[in-house]
Order: structure tokens, then C-alpha cells, then sequence
């Protein structure tokens, strides 16, 4: 079943890639503008942009088999029609980018839930090598796509291919149909893929979700080196893409055919860099050896292909890019997974989505608005100049700093506090969580309330609503926690979900005050007013 849906998605990858191709090369004929071509780049990403995190809520939520399946339709639809309007001569550049638009956001749907809807199909000690070949699945798509999307733009025209594009999320649709629903449903209460094992606790509410996701931006440690170095890289590394047709067909004088050789000659590097040398490379090389190299590495790409005129060079130099590229993205992806826990994955990874291509979006804009005015010479220049700069970032924002976070569920760790006596009806009501401290050393006090703030900045960025400490100023040694979750339901989910980060912090505290009064921890529910 892994096999036959991995092909079936392989099979829209490389529709994607021949759609790419055709509305590109579409939009060089209707609208010879640079802006205007590079606006197909972002008219694809900007829906990522925009829907990523809406997507990632409801793949953690809902049924990813149903998600799937509506999405699929609806690509099936709008390409069609796409292809219908073209082959009328009705397309206009308004009409090419609205279009472009609307089929992304079917994409954001579809990218967000289905590597966790595949990884479901295999035994566990093989989902390794299944998210490896999920992930490689795009980047054949990328070798494939183009070259024979540039054969059929050359011999039919650009409306065929959006046909083809339609053609492939059919195979998708009768793949899902034949999935068994359960399996699909990768929510936050049964983050493995195995059957419920708590059917007691409901499914995350949305608005809630959006806040926990909200809050994991805001105070993770893993999410500011993420967001900050992916998105500096693709932001300037956005140029060479967003400008490659307008260069290949108004400066190389290619056809479409040379082109799409252009693009599968990256997708190819990208391929063999991540199944030949990234293997190799890793034992060998630290994470941050990998990404400067890389980011060296394409900046000089970038720079050599607004002068380079050969065109065997040329596909060396696209093939070189996109071994570099894929490193670069493999390596985020890496630090994206080891940034959050389980439970928030499809969230996590919409952020690495929405990072990516809403740095693909404004930067495809700026290149194209500097290509227009001032040339694509001088626009790829200071791209590759402003991507090595990039390279500085590493010096606060290391991903080193990643290395001693443990996102292993210990549910375990905290004991669940009694409820018997609390109605059902009240299961949403606020839940509220004190901590007494009392007769903490003086000697000791700077150390206890830094490590606290260290745990509370990592019980918010893994979903508790309300974090702080408070000192009893008549009694300087006595300190009261306190932490606040959104509904008691939502308490009771986070003591199955608490991380060994969470353990290990407050291992430390008890160490810490070891010979001090031994905390007292009391719950304590809202009460509604009564009506």
C-alpha cells in the first residue's frame, strides 16, 4: 500500500513539475516581463505562505484520508478548466497567476498531511528509509517533470500539460479510496498512527490548536533557528529559480526543451547529492560543516549562471545547485523534526513549509522587481552575494543549539491528579496548576529562578496557556509556580504528552533544592458562574 500511494504521489510530483514548466514558458509568451514571470514562482508558493498553519491544524485534527481525498477533486477540477481556457486562448497573465494561485493552495493541502498519511503504511523500524524516499519523491518529480514537460510545451503547447496535471491526482483519488480510514488519522491523540489508546480525551479544539501552535513559535528555542536560517536562505536563494526561464529563454535563447533540461539538470544533482554524497558526508561532517558548505556552494551556482553561456556548463553548474539544495533543505527538514514533539508534527512541518515558500514568494518578487530594473546579471549578483552573507546567522542562531533537546514522550513523569469529584461538564473549564516552594537558600536563589524560567519557556513552547512565578516578599525563600492550561481537558492531555525536555528541567530543580521542603503541587479547576 506504501508503494502503490508513493507512486501515485510521485506520479502528481512530476505533474506539478511539468505544470511549473508549462505555466512558465505560458507566461514568457502571453507577458515577456520579467516581473511578471517570476510571479508564477510566487503565485505558487504565496498560497503556502498563507495556508501552511491552517493546513498543519487540521492534519493534526481531522481525517488526513478525507483531507486528501477533497483536495485531490479539487486539483482535478481546476486544472481542467485551467487547460480548457488555454486551448481557447483565453488565458491571460491575470488569469495564468489566479489560477496558479488556487492550484498552490490545493498543494498546501496536500504536502501538509501526506508523508504522515505514508509513513503509517510501513512497520515503524523502516520509517526511516520511508521518509527518506517521501522526501526524494519531489525531487525525482523535479528530474522527471521538466524534461518532459519542455518535449510536450515544444511539440503540442503549454494546455497540455495542465491536462496531464489534471490526469495525475486521479491515480491519487483511487489510491486513498482504497486506504483503510483508521490508519489515515494521524491526530495529536494518536501520534504513532496506532489505534486510540485514549478515547476519553476529544479531538483538539481548532482555535486551541492555533494557540498551542501560536505559542510553540513564539517561545521554542528550536523554532527561532528554524524560521531564521531557513527562512534568510530560501529568501535569497529564490533568485535562481524564479529567474531561470526568463534567463533561459531572453538571455541563452533557449527553447523549452533546453529549459526543462536546465531544471531536471538540478533535480538530478539533488538526487545524487542526497542519495550518493549526503550519506557520506554526515558521519563525516557536523551540521553546520553541511549547511555553510552547501550555502557556499550555491551562492557561487548562483553567481556563475548570469554569465556562463555554455550550455553543457550550464547543466553542470544547475546539477552542482541542486546538490546543494537538497542538502540545505534535508538538513532544515532534519532540524524541523527534532525542534517539537510528536504530537504537533503536521503543525511543525507546516511551519517548515510555510518558512520555505513564503520565503520563495517575497523572494521571487525582489529578484524579479531588481531583474526588471537593473538586469538579471546584476539581480543573480547580489543574490548569491546576500545568500553567502547568510552564512553569519550561524553565529546566534547555531543549530547547535538543538542538540541537547529530547522530544521522547515520559507520560509517565507526572502523576494524574485526582477526578473524581469533578463533573464532566466542567472538563472545559480552565485548569490551574500551583507549585509552593518553600525556604529555598538564599545562596541558591539566582540558580532556582533561572532554571525555572528555563522550564516555564519550555512549558509554553510545548502548549501550557499560562506560565509564572511569583516571590512572597514577606518571605523572600518562599516562591509559588504557577501554570495555567487552557481547559482541564487539555491539562489531562498534557501529562500524557510531557516531553523528557520538561523531565530533565525539573529533575535538575529537585536537585537543586534537594535538601529544602519538599514542593507541594495542587490542582484546582474553573468554576462557570452558576446560572
Amino acid at each position: 500500500m506504501y508503494r502503490t500511494l508513493w507512486s501515485a504521489a510521485l506520479f502528481s510530483y512530476v505533474g506539478a513539475a511539468m505544470y511549473d514548466v508549462g505555466a512558465s514558458w505560458l507566461m514568457t509568451s502571453i507577458s515577456p516581463n520579467p516581473l511578471f514571470v517570476s510571479l508564477i514562482t510566487t503565485a505558487t508558493a504565496l498560497p503556502i505562505f498563507l495556508l501552511a498553519l491552517p493546513s498543519g491544524i487540521l492534519s493534526d485534527i481531522f481525517n488526513r484520508r478525507s483531507i486528501l481525498l477533497i483536495t485531490c477533486a479539487y486539483m482535478v477540477v481546476m486544472s481542467t478548466i485551467l487547460g480548457i481556457l488555454t486551448i481557447s486562448n483565453l488565458t491571460t497573465p491575470t488569469i495564468l497567476l489566479i489560477f496558479t494561485f488556487a492550484l498552490g493552495a490545493g498543494i498546501t493541502m496536500i504536502r501538509t498531511p501526506i508523508i504522515p498519511t505514508l509513513s503509517v503504511l510501513v512497520p515503524r523500524s523502516e520509517l526511516p528509509a520511508a521518509l527518506t524516499l517521501s522526501a526524494l519523491g519531489g525531487n525525482i518529480g523535479r528530474v522527471i517533470g521538466p524534461t518532459i514537460g519542455g518535449f510536450i510545451v515544444a511539440a503540442v503547447a503549454p494546455w497540455a500539460v495542465f491536462f496531464i496535471y489534471s490526469a495525475s491526482f486521479i491515480g491519487m483519488i483511487i489510491v486513498l479510496n482504497r486506504l483503510p480510514k483508521k490508519p489515515g488519522n494521524l491526530s495529536q491523540n494518536n501520534p504513532q498512527g496506532h489505534q486510540n489508546q485514549t478515547p476519553s480525551l476529544p479531538p483538539e479544539n481548532v482555535l486551541r490548536a492555533i494557540r498551542v501552535q501560536i505559542r510553540y513559535i513564539r517561545y521554542s528555542q528550536a523554532a527561532r533557528v528554524l524560521i531564521v536560517r531557513a527562512g534568510l536562505f530560501t529568501l535569497c536563494s529564490s533568485a535562481l529559480l524564479s529567474l531561470l526561464p526568463f534567463l533561459a529563454r531572453h538571455e541563452l535563447g533557449l527553447d523549452s526543451t533546453g529549459f526543462g533540461l536546465l531544471l531536471g539538470s538540478f533535480g538530478v544533482g539533488a538526487i545524487v547529492g542526497g542519495i550518493v554524497f549526503l550519506p557520506r558526508l554526515r558521519p563525516k561532517a557536523s551540521v553546520e560543516s553541511l549547511i555553510t558548505g552547501s550555502i557556499a556552494l550555491l551562492s557561487i551556482v548562483t553567481f556563475a549562471m548570469g554569465y556562463l553561456q555554455d550550455f553543457m556548463i550550464l547543466c553542470i553548474a544547475m546539477a552542482l545547485g541542486g546538490a546543494a539544495y537538497i542538502t540545505i533543505l534535508s538538513t532544515f527538514y532534519t532540524i524541523g523534526i527534532k525542534s517539537a514533539p510528536r504530537w504537533i508534527g503536521a503543525r511543525v512541518l507546516a511551519i517548515y513549509l510555510l518558512v520555505l515558500n513564503g520565503g520563495l514568494a517575497i523572494g521571487s518578487v525582489i529578484w524579479g522587481a531588481v531583474a526588471n530594473g537593473f538586469g538579471i546579471q546584476i539581480a543573480l549578483s547580489v543574490a548569491s552575494i546576500a545568500l553567502a552573507a547568510t552564512i553569519i546567522a550561524k553565529k546566534r542562531y547555531s543549530s547547535t543549539l538543538l542538540d541537547d533537546l529530547d522530544f521522547t514522550p515520559v507520560s509517565d513523569h507526572w502523576p494524574l491528579p485526582p477526578q473524581s469529584s469533578i463533573d464532566p461538564s466542567q472538563y472545559e473549564n480552565q485548569a490551574l496548576i500551583t507549585i509552593e516552594y518553600h525556604k529555598i537558600d538564599p545562596k541558591l536563589s539566582d540558580e532556582f529562578e533561572h532554571t525555572l524560567h528555563e522550564l516555564g519557556r519550555l512549558l509554553k513552547s510545548e502548549g501550557m496557556g499560562y506560565w509564572e512565578l511569583y516571590q512572597d516578599p514577606a518571605d523572600t525563600s518562599h516562591y509559588i509556580e504557577i501554570r495555567i492550561a487552557d481547559t482541564w481537558t487539555d491539562h489531562m492531555r498534557q501529562h500524557e504528552y510531557v516531553t523528557k525536555n520538561i523531565q530533565v528541567m525539573e529533575n535538575r530543580i529537585r536537585e537543586l533544592i534537594k535538601d529544602c521542603p519538599q514542593p507541594i503541587v495542587s490542582h484546582y479547576i474553573g468554576k462557570s458562574p452558576t446560572k
